[in-house]
């Protein structure tokens, strides 16, 4: 297997991404936060200039909202303003120019491919702003990622909320947007909300007595080699973490504990002959010691 690129997840804090530097990585991916919503229109001002210069760039996630709501793809691009994430793809193409290469902007989406379908003002609304925003950052590319099946806020009083884009759906829509833009479209496969969704999917098959229990349709296969295989040939990044527990707050994105997980799922990278970078985007106690970064890159270069 050919050397593959490791990316750093990283917020707008010199320190931080100091700390990355050291830890070793071939590029970082912006984290950015609920403060870029505020200070996106003048980035260049609002923030220290080494932010950009310090060390490569080579994708920029999309911020949550207030109270950590996720901005989605379908959510974003259907609002009259779409200035959030413009202010995305500007600064996406700001560090483009800076490093001269292609930069991604990472955006998680939850649609089902049938509503995809069958919303078609949304459908076309994405399409336009998505080919203006191509046109007037041309070096810029989109790579939507994968989300779980249930979103829960733990001690918000509020019952959990079902998402319906899981699986098949995700490389489906990416497939349909790249029949009108091309590889400038593709998806990022978060290992982690994977792994979550085949176990939280899993439960639910086996209590759906009016499924079938054994050789699964395709679209009911959940399992992460499904994950690979629907992906092959357009992911343009992976996000490799896992979880513990129930997969929310402190257990996500967590270090992996069973280094065989790892193990299996790198063959699955070789096997579909991925050759995407992976981005360690990893839980700290300590942003300024990442202790697990270290001890999941270290890993990584064992396997």
């Amino acid at each position: 297997m050919k050397k593959i690129k490791i990316y750093a997840k990283a917020s707008f804090h010199s320190a931080e991404i100091r700390e990355k530097i050291r830890c070793g990585c071939d590029g970082l991916e912006y984290n950015l936060q609920e403060d870029f919503l505020r200070k996106g229109s003048c980035f260049e001002a609002c923030y220290l200039q080494e932010i950009f210069t310090m060390h490569n760039v080579e994708a920029v996630h999309v911020p949550f909202y207030g109270d950590g709501l996720v901005m989605n793809m379908e959510h974003v691009f259907q609002k009259k303003d779409v200035s959030p994430v413009r202010h995305v793809f500007r600064l996406a193409q700001y560090c483009a120019q800076i490093w001269k290469h292609r930069v991604l902007v990472v955006i998680h989406s939850s649609l089902s491919y049938y509503d995809y379908m069958q919303f078609e003002l949304v459908r076309g609304r994405l399409t336009e702003v998505l080919g203006q925003f191509f046109a007037a950052y041309p070096m810029v590319d989109l790579a939507v990622e994968n989300v779980i099946p249930m979103e829960y806020k733990q001690n918000s009083g509020e019952s959990p909320r079902l998402c319906n884009g899981t699986f098949t759906d995700l490389p489906q829509i990416v497939c349909s947007l790249r029949e009108q833009f091309g590889e400038r479209v593709g998806t990022v496969l978060d290992l982690c909300h994977a792994a979550m969704t085949e176990k939280y999917m899993k439960a639910l098959l086996a209590a759906a007595e009016f499924l079938p229990q054994k050789n699964l349709p395709e679209h009911l296969d959940y399992s992460m080699e499904h994950y690979f295989k629907m992906h092959q040939g357009i992911c343009k990044l992976i996000h490799f973490n896992d979880f513990t527990g129930n997969g929310y707050m402190q257990n996500h994105g967590t270090p992996f504990e069973n280094e065989e997980k790892a193990v299996a799922w790198m063959r699955l990278y070789e096997k579909y002959g991925y050759d995407c970078p992976l981005t360690l985007e990893i839980r700290e106690e300590d942003y300024q010691n990442c202790v697990n970064y270290r001890k999941t890159k270290q890993m990584l270069e064992r396997i």
